[in-house]
């Protein structure tokens, strides 16, 4: 289960204030902060069956590794989002450009996915590349991966922008997730992101 919040933040100088703050910095991992560039590739079949079953079939580099992820019974509410998650180590570098449901063949979901793709082709819909900062922390209570993802969407010959700050539940509950993201958005004026990336994606096709 991946639980997250989401904020639109457009402005660099806020982003390196909440990074540098104090607050964030007496609750880091040591040496757990970094800076990878992600492009990660979004397979459908031409009629969205894979998006109207509300799965999405993500392949991903984050800086050297390749992961395959499955999502499915997504929910979002005012930059809250919740939803089943399957992530699998990929070695094949063909697979970032050639969609194969393969690569879920050892988890539970491999035959649902292929019930729902059945004899359809699946062929790339959606891109997004960001150049993402993200830190470990850990408040006693909760360990939360604190992130910004910066650089834009492509799908149906169009583009968009990306700038979000999120913040992904490791350990603990929801209710630490939303307290410290309650605390990190009045202080910072920050406005929810009710919009997954994958959706900013649908819309450029529509």
């Amino acid at each position: 289960m991946e639980i997250e919040l989401k904020y639109h933040v457009d402005n660099r100088e806020v982003v390196d204030s909440i990074f540098e703050s104090e607050e964030i910095k007496a609750i880091t991992d040591p040496n757990s902060e970094e800076s990878l560039f992600m492009h990660a590739v979004y397979f459908d079949t031409a009629d969205r069956r894979l998006a109207r079953e509300l799965m999405t079939f993500r392949v991903r580099r984050e800086g050297e590794r390749l992961i395959g992820t499955l999502k499915w019974n997504g929910q979002g509410e005012n930059g809250l989002y919740e939803r089943e998650e399957i992530n699998v180590p990929i070695m094949d570098e063909s697979k970032l450009e050639t969609p194969d449901p393969e690569i879920f063949i050892e988890t539970p979901m491999y035959d649902t996915l292929r019930e729902i793709i059945g004899h359809r082709t699946l062929s790339k819909t959606i891109e997004v590349e960001v150049v993402r900062r993200e830190v470990r922390l850990d408040n006693g209570k909760a360990i939360f991966e604190l992130s910004y993802d910066e650089g834009k969407v492509m799908a149906g010959g169009k583009e968009g922008p990306i700038s979000e700050l999120e913040i992904e539940l490791y350990s603990g509950s929801k209710e630490d997730l939303e307290i410290f993201g309650e605390e990190l958005a009045e202080k910072y004026n920050l406005l929810p992101e009710t919009r997954s990336k994958f959706k900013q994606g649908l819309e450029l096709i529509k």
